[in-house]
């Protein structure tokens, strides 16, 4: 695929995750059910030798731990267990930091030092809503924002999509119905070491590829991660979304996130 092709089918599946996210956060389960039921849109692509051979390496650097969630049948619309938390793993801190401005959340998100030998093609922070995309001029601050940003290895795709909410509780209620929304569409919950202060990773379809995202929550920020394009590798998202929690927690902690994929 090339990479006009590929941009196409990133933008149909960050279109998806967008939906989902949105849906929650409005009218509650028929809402959701409706976001993820669109996850079967899209196109497929296939890895480069050099960039599958990224994700696979990044595969040791994770493993599931004991107790992990199991994966389920998938797809066939059955509850959804509740996002891995205590007693599902060791979670992080969960914080009542407030990040709510857009400055803050631009640098949460990775950036191509974070993503060493991946290119990144698309970075923007909106509104919650989505009515308004935030900029130097145009900054946003003491709202719920929405940042996301794209990479790209040859065919390989990872995106980093953060939510910063007013209140934990409001995070909570967010990721939950977040999960269900997946769990109503063409997904299967994938065991995985929980993440932040509860997680939850599935498998389906994303771009028309299988591909493998993880949702979760670190104190008032909700977070998902992406991958598809390639091989399913769910410790290699995994990795991905750990450096992102990082970030989180760092931001929380007033300081200047930086944390990278480090070595594998």
């Amino acid at each position: 695929m090339g990479k006009v092709g590929r941009r196409v089918a990133a933008g149909v599946a960050v279109g998806v995750l967008v939906g989902v996210l949105g849906g929650c956060a409005s009218d509650g389960s028929e809402a959701a059910k409706g976001a993820a039921g669109s996850a079967s849109s899209g196109s497929s692509s296939a890895p480069s030798a050099s960039a599958a051979g990224n994700v696979s390496a990044a595969a040791a650097a994770a493993a599931p731990a004991p107790g992990a969630v199991t994966p389920s049948a998938g797809g066939t619309g059955a509850p959804v267990p509740p996002p891995a938390g205590a007693g599902a793993g060791t979670p992080g801190a969960d914080s009542e930091a407030v990040l709510l401005d857009d400055k803050v959340v631009l640098q949460v998100l990775p950036d191509v030092k974070a993503m060493a030998g991946w290119e990144e093609e698309k970075r923007r922070v909106d509104t919650a809503d989505h009515a308004t995309t935030c900029t130097a001029k145009a900054p946003c601050t003491g709202k719920p924002l929405s940042g996301s940003v794209r990479f790209s290895s040859g065919d390989l795709v990872t995106r980093f999509m953060v939510d910063t909410l007013p209140t934990r509780d409001a995070a909570k209620d967010r990721l939950k119905e977040t999960c269900a929304s997946y769990g109503s569409g063409p997904f299967k919950t994938v065991g995985v070491a929980v993440l932040g202060s509860e997680s939850q990773a599935f498998q389906g379809q994303l771009a028309g590829s299988e591909g493998v995202g993880i949702v979760l929550r670190s104190g008032t920020v909700v977070a998902s991660v992406t991958t598809e394009g390639g091989p399913v590798d769910v410790a290699a998202t995994r990795r991905f979304a750990a450096m992102l929690v990082k970030r989180i927690e760092q931001a929380q902690a007033g300081r200047t996130p930086d944390a990278g994929l480090g070595p594998i």
